[in-house]
């Protein structure tokens, strides 16, 4: 039997009508796509200076312009970051006093710095306005004068910052009448107003002070110096010391600080120099090499009127040397000038024996009790303090076995570390012919020990200098 085609007890599957099928909003919903995140691009202008330094500095579009014009001849003085930037100020007040105070005669330039770009190029190259070359050989001895600017500010930071060593500032330019125009025009002016304006350049903070103090290993006599002109009393004096030997925490040379210290502090308080002393000793140890240096034998004289002081003070010394207690060893060290108890021992039948005799009990009492601990010092020329040689001690090699590098090589690697890894040529010149050595293969003979290690040259010739990379001389270094 058919059933009724409009019965509605029947589903329609025909396909006719499409009924969606609802799963939940949730699963319905498309999964978001992220969007994809912009690389970003190349800035070929990036490496630029004033690209670089726009916000840090707060330039505005024309100082920016001006110091895309520079470059630093990269050394380890102007790397430092907090140098650098001290530079870049210097250069904007010094252009800016050029542009506000020095006029120039023809009023058609805008600057003196715009002036003498003409001259130069008219009597050095002989170019006309008109002509091709101009515009691009104009714009470049500009770039030259920024850059020569650049030079004597980096000169005057340094002079600020302690850093004897300059660097050259000889101008391209050897035409008499462009010299005497560009040295009448800019340097003399310059040369005033940079001292001036010195106090404008920011004392360097603490980490760029023991970067400096890294790399030039004398720069804190300077303010050692001041410290000794400031002296008012024993507790400030050891403050700003201990101060200078922090920012020399990386300095080969912090131990002598404190030996400088302890020397100078010993005609004020004498417990000041022994605790100073000790802390030259500490530092001492911590080297590679242990020196062991003694205070003059004025100093000693002055610190120790007996010789049981002194013998006192060379135990205290062995026993650190010994234990490293530096903290006890300082007790003990200002425990020295106090009075000792003296311990008298009282023979008893001796004294029944003198009360029994009533002639000369006074004179012989007083021999029995006589202080036998002072004793003559006359008669005694020299005081130096003994160290006993600990037979733990053993000889620690300061640069890699590896390199075999001879006892004058040492030497001269060590010469180069105590003075800043910069010596005149001059100056190696004289110690190499006190040795019976020819400069030129006793350096080209270090070199060539050292090339394998670092793959590069070690002492370089810079100037009139031979000069050592500090990151490279950190190589060499045993760590051991």
């Amino acid at each position: 039997m058919m059933q009724n085609e409009h019965d509605d007890s029947i589903i329609d599957v025909s396909g006719n009508t499409d009924i969606p099928i609802n799963f939940g909003s949730d699963l319905h919903r498309e999964e978001s796509v992220p969007e994809p995140v912009p690389k970003p691009q190349y800035d070929p202008d990036g490496w630029k200076i004033g690209k670089k330094y726009i916000r840090k500095l707060s330039l505005n579009d024309d100082q920016s312009a001006i110091l895309d014009r520079l470059w630093f001849a990269d050394n380890v003085f102007n790397e430092i970051e907090y140098c650098r930037v001290q530079i870049l100020k210097q250069f904007l007040r010094a252009t800016d006093y050029l542009r506000t105070h020095c006029i120039p005669v023809n009023k058609s330039y805008a600057t003196v710095i715009e002036e003498l770009s003409e001259i130069i190029v008219c009597l050095q190259y002989n170019y006309r306005k008109e002509s091709l070359n101009y515009r691009y050989t104009y714009d470049a001895v500009q770039t030259e004068i920024f850059n020569h600017i650049l030079k004597l500010c980096e000169n005057n930071v340094r002079e600020v910052y302690g850093i004897k060593r300059k660097i050259n500032t000889d101008f391209n330019y050897t035409h008499p009448d462009i010299l005497h125009q560009y040295n009448r025009k800019i340097v003399s002016r310059l040369a005033v107003f940079l001292p001036e304006n010195q106090s404008q350049i920011l004392e360097a903070d603490h980490r760029t002070n023991i970067i400096l103090n890294e790399n030039n290993t004398g720069r804190w006599k300077t303010k050692f110096e001041t410290i000794k002109e400031d002296y008012s009393n024993t507790i400030a004096f050891e403050r700003e010391i201990f101060r200078l030997a922090e920012v020399n925490v990386r300095n080969p040379s912090q131990d002598t600080i404190f030996l400088e210290a302890s020397k100078f502090v010993a005609k004020h308080d004498k417990i000041s120099a022994l605790r100073l002393y000790l802390h030259y000793f500490d530092k001492d140890l911590n080297n590679t090499t242990f020196e062991r240096k003694q205070l003059t034998r004025n100093i000693q004289k002055s610190l120790f009127t007996t010789s049981e002081q002194l013998s006192d003070f060379e135990q205290i010394i062995n026993e650190f040397i010994a234990t490293r207690n530096l903290q006890a060893a300082i007790e003990k060290a200002s425990r020295l000038y106090l009075p000792k108890r003296k311990k008298i021992v009282i023979d008893r039948d001796a004294v029944e024996n003198v009360q029994r005799q009533h002639s000369g009990t006074v004179a012989l009492l007083e021999e029995y009790l006589k202080d036998e601990g002072e004793e003559e010092t006359s008669g005694e020329d020299e005081l130096t303090i003994h160290i006993t040689h600990h037979p733990t001690e053993t000889r620690i090699h300061k640069y890699l076995e590896e390199l075999n590098l001879s006892e004058v090589q040492q030497e001269i690697l060590e010469a180069f570390e105590k003075q800043s890894f910069n010596i005149p040529q001059s100056e190696m010149a004289t110690y190499l012919q006190s040795k019976n050595l020819f400069m030129g293969s006793t350096i080209d003979s270090i070199n060539d020990l050292c090339f394998e290690t670092l793959d590069d040259v070690l002492i370089e010739e810079e100037d009139e200098y031979f000069t050592i990379n500090t990151d490279y001389y950190k190589k060499l270094l045993n760590n051991d």
